[in-house]
């Protein structure tokens, strides 16, 4: 069922090629000198009371509603959305819309939460089309139940379906991270999806 969530992952529904020259060579590891301090900070915290802060906003995550993206345009709401009957992960039929994977880890939660949108559509371009143009830095955020979290990029790969590291991608982590999934590479006729996917990876920085 893991390697099926990333069956379909993100539209991949445009034959043109330019989605595989936008996403050619794209990809870094920044320095993620935000996420050491909040990993510093909650570990610090949790002998602390409940009420601290910043074991607060850290660890209690949200059900999110809506992500903005300000460095390449985006501001679109989330549906919430768990996998297909075939076990691989649904998406939104919108392709200006993104979608959460509900059954994984909340935004604000220590863990991984993993937002996906489509990369274009047979008409075009769709809502994570300029995310590969993200760099280090980049803030994005996200907003649910009267909270805002705010997260910073701070690194970017794209990687074959078949090699994707699904566990990685949807799994735990000592802190909040937030993942952006969309299709890349050249499509491929014969599976009806491009051969690989665009993962970047945030850092939660505050509220």
């Amino acid at each position: 069922m893991m390697l099926g969530l990333l069956g379909v992952l993100a539209g991949c529904q445009e034959a043109e090629d330019e989605v595989s020259v936008r996403s050619e060579n794209v990809g870094f590891a920044a320095e993620q000198t935000e996420k050491v301090e909040v990993e510093v900070n909650v570990k610090a915290a949790v002998p602390a009371p409940a009420g601290n802060p910043i074991n607060a906003s850290a660890r209690t995550g949200i059900k999110p509603e809506s992500l903005k993206i300000p460095a390449i345009g985006v501001n679109t709401s989330v549906q919430h959305l768990g996998t297909t009957e075939n076990g691989e992960m649904a998406v939104p039929d919108d392709i200006d819309e993104v979608s959460w994977f509900s059954p994984g880890y909340q935004p604000g939660q220590n863990g991984r939460a993993v937002i996906a949108g489509h990369v274009d559509g047979i008409d075009g371009p769709a809502v994570f089309w300029d995310l590969s143009e993200l760099q280090p830095g980049d803030e994005i955020t996200v907003e649910g139940e009267g909270r805002q979290l705010i997260y910073k990029v701070h690194t970017m790969e794209s990687v074959p379906l078949d090699e994707a590291d699904v566990p990685n991608i949807f799994g735990y982590s000592s802190s909040p991270e937030l993942v952006l999934i969309t299709c890349s590479g050249t499509y491929d006729f014969s599976r009806g999806t491009r051969e690989e996917r665009l993962v970047v990876y945030a850092s939660y920085v505050g509220e």
